[in-house]
């Protein structure tokens, strides 16, 4: 359970006892638990759109449930996303780009870039729970879930850019862990095919797919990944998630 906390206190802003003198090993270790980070996520998301769903429409109801998971996550998967457009659509060398998405500050490729992925997230959720089913309850719950695992595909099969930095251990540990990483892979993948069938595997699918081309590329322009660009993975995989399902909802309905 240490480690589940440590990945918790980590991966949200959740108000928990931090934990105490968390060792290198066990806080790369934690990752295992990253998908269970996201049931705690999915869960409060998933409520939490029921209960507004009794008071507020669907348009009003998905603008909260972003802001609740912005809340949860203190964006910080968000900034990396920022951080990693800032840097990709410069259209420096890779060297530079590099030293663009370390800057903290975000620029206008990484704030157009927010926009258009909020403005796409938003619109899935609010046609989600416009559909007014217990599948939309369940898209919302499965997608902070699958994500959590699909971004680890980054850390698992591409090597790190920097010589140092926080994500360095996640990569360098992920060599020894890989088994673990594939059963946790057969559970998640079997937990959305019995609720969400067939269009929930293809999403799942298409979102692993996307993340390991998009990782593919990126790894070979700049000679790996960073930790910006896990945390952008793993917003891709959410948002990729919903758009891989939604043409085949009515198939479930």
């Amino acid at each position: 359970m240490r480690k589940f906390q440590i990945a918790l206190t980590f991966l949200t802003r959740i108000p928990l006892p931090q934990p105490q003198e968390v060792t290198a090993e066990e806080f790369t270790q934690s990752q295992f638990y990253y998908p269970l980070v996201g049931v705690v996520i999915g869960g409060a998301l998933s409520l939490a759109s029921y209960l507004l769903s009794t008071v507020y429409p669907p348009l009003i109801v998905a603008a909260l449930i972003l802001a609740l998971e912005l809340l949860l996550t203190g964006g910080i998967h968000l900034d990396g996303f920022m951080d990693s457009m800032d840097g990709l659509l410069s259209a420096r060398s890779p060297e530079r780009m590099l030293e663009i998405m370390k800057d903290s500050h975000v620029g206008a490729f990484g704030a157009v870039s927010a926009f258009i992925y909020l403005l796409l997230k938003f619109t899935l959720l609010a046609e989600l729970l416009a559909l007014g089913s217990p599948l939309g309850l369940w898209l919302i719950f499965f997608m902070p879930v699958l994500s959590r695992w699909i971004f680890l595909i980054s850390i698992h099969f591409f090597p790190y850019a920097r010589a140092q930095g926080l994500g360095k251990g996640f990569h360098e540990t992920s060599r020894q862990t890989k088994g673990i990483f594939f059963v946790e892979g057969i559970f998640l993948l079997c937990g959305t095919y019995w609720f969400l069938h067939w269009p929930g595997v293809l999403g799942f699918a298409l979102a692993a797919l996307f993340v390991t081309v998009f990782s593919r590329r990126v790894s070979r322009l700049l000679g790996g990944l960073t930790g910006d660009l896990y945390g952008a993975n793993l917003e891709m995989a959410e948002l990729i998630f919903l758009l891989g399902v939604f043409p085949f909802l009515y198939c479930l309905i």
